[in-house]
């Protein structure tokens, strides 16, 4: 068993106490209730007899539901939710205080009168869950979803009902929607050990969409504006829809079983103009090779049956006899991005931002190079994305750093490149992306001097502390 599982049982475990030491409460309440009434104590008994009925509802809206959605069945789950509202707490508190005083002075009118009150609580509860009934919740996002980026969601939502139509519902991802119960659960959260808020952070979508009506066999779509705050892998569990109709004094609500995942890529900004200037051309860059080229490689005699383009006139003239121009081939130039995410100790307090800021540094280089039309490859201590060029290659690069993570360096590696590249790459490939042939863009959190003169040669290192 986990940590994670024992946590949720440690929980599970203190939720019940908490449940019966309120429901112990609530009975002494009640019996001190009664006896002050034989007494002929009626303040003593009104008193005690509300904080009998607060804890009871307290215990019901707060715990017992918690502890039902914890039961596993299978794959039976339950899916329900309730919700009081501001209006809906004074509408309770009014009918309490109407029903002291029927109890207390057993007027006719006054228990017509409270009979209609709850009836009608009765009744928003059958119309929202009619509402709620018979409906399918769908989603889409935009395929390239960039780190702090304002992107468009839609939301549809199916009323699958053949005559019913559905009135005020919203839409949530469930990871968002708070766990409590209303603003009478998170008031007595925190004292029975409860998170009342759910995981925002970690929700696909993170606003809420609201159809005000749908009307039977018929499908409706709210566009939702929003961003995602981190880069990384969003799961989507499911979608939590909620009803506030018929009177808004509740919210009732269900969970829509959905399955689905969104991968956001690294924030790519505007590289410095300094990252123009290096050592290679976008393009192609000149061989050592003999071949088609417009650089100029060596004159030598000229032979029969040779192209007489290749006659250079001027040096025939100086040495009397005929010379050719040889031109230097031109090859694809090679680029390799290697991100380090191997972070040396002492790491310092600030090296998870400087992280993301390498990583945020990474993406814009290879969008910078590939829009130049430079043919490149990625490389980190635990992933390779071989040479290529285009959009595609872009975004192969973009899904790993989307989920590269920084790792503490072992205990033993080498100082170098080479140590912590082992592992990825056979020593032949290795060897050919860290030599003079390969130009590199290297971002590390080594500190300075630690790459051997052989790497720094063909390379431009990037420091994390430069960051």
């Amino acid at each position: 068993m986990d940590e994670k599982d024992k946590l949720w049982k440690r929980q599970a475990v203190r939720e019940f106490l908490s449940a019966l030491l309120l429901l112990a409460l609530a009975l002494g309440f009640a019996l001190a209730s009664q006896a002050a009434a034989l007494e002929g104590e009626h303040a003593l008994a009104t008193v005690t007899a509300l904080a009998a009925l607060l804890l009871a509802v307290v215990t019901t809206l707060t715990i017992v539901p918690r502890l039902a959605r914890r039961v596993v069945l299978g794959t039976w789950f339950l899916p329900l939710s309730f919700a009081i509202t501001r209006e809906g707490g004074i509408y309770i508190l009014g009918i309490l205080l109407l029903g002291l005083a029927a109890i207390n002075t057993g007027n006719n009118l006054l228990f017509l009168i409270l009979s209609t009150l709850l009836a009608a609580i009765v009744t928003s509860g059958i119309v929202a869950r009619t509402s709620l009934r018979a409906i399918s919740v769908a989603l889409q996002v935009p395929e390239n979803v960039f780190e702090g980026e304002r992107v468009s969601l839609k939301v549809s939502l199916r009323n699958e009902k053949l005559l019913l139509p559905s009135f005020s519902v919203a839409v949530e991802d469930a990871a968002s929607s708070p766990a409590g119960l209303g603003s009478i659960a998170r008031w007595f959260a925190p004292l029975l050990g409860r998170r009342a808020e759910g995981r925002p952070e970690e929700a696909v979508l993170r606003r809420s969409a609201y159809f005000p009506l749908v009307r039977a066999r018929e499908s409706r779509s709210e566009v939702v504006y929003q961003s995602f705050p981190r880069r990384g892998r969003y799961r989507l569990g499911g979608f939590h829809i909620s009803a506030r109709f018929a009177f808004g004094f509740f919210r009732r609500g269900e969970l829509v079983r959905a399955s689905g995942e969104v991968l956001v890529y690294p924030l790519v900004r505007e590289v410095s103009s300094y990252f123009h200037l290096l050592p290679f051309l976008p393009g192609r860059m000149e061989s050592a090779r003999l071949g088609h080229g417009e650089s100029l490689y060596a004159i030598r005699k000229y032979q029969e049956g040779e192209s007489a383009r290749i006659v250079d006139w001027k040096a025939s003239a100086k040495t009397g006899q005929l010379m050719a121009r040889d031109y230097a081939r031109e090859e694809e130039s090679r680029f390799c991005l290697i991100l380090d995410t191997l972070v040396h100790s002492p790491a310092p307090e600030d090296s998870r931002a400087r992280f993301e800021r390498a990583v945020s540094l990474a993406a814009s280089l290879a969008a910078h190079f590939t829009e130049e039309g430079a043919e490149l490859e990625f490389l980190t201590p635990y992933e390779y994305v071989s040479r290529g060029m285009g959009t595609g290659q872009l975004y192969r690069i973009l899904r790993c750093l989307a989920l590269v993570a920084a790792e503490p360096a072992p205990d033993g590696i080498s100082s170098d490149l080479r140590g912590e590249l082992r592992g990825i790459l056979e020593p032949k490939d290795l060897q050919k992306v860290l030599s003079d042939k390969v130009f590199k863009v290297i971002i590390t959190s080594k500190p300075r001097g630690s790459f051997p003169s052989a790497i720094w040669r063909s390379s431009h290192v990037v420091y994390f502390d430069e960051l």
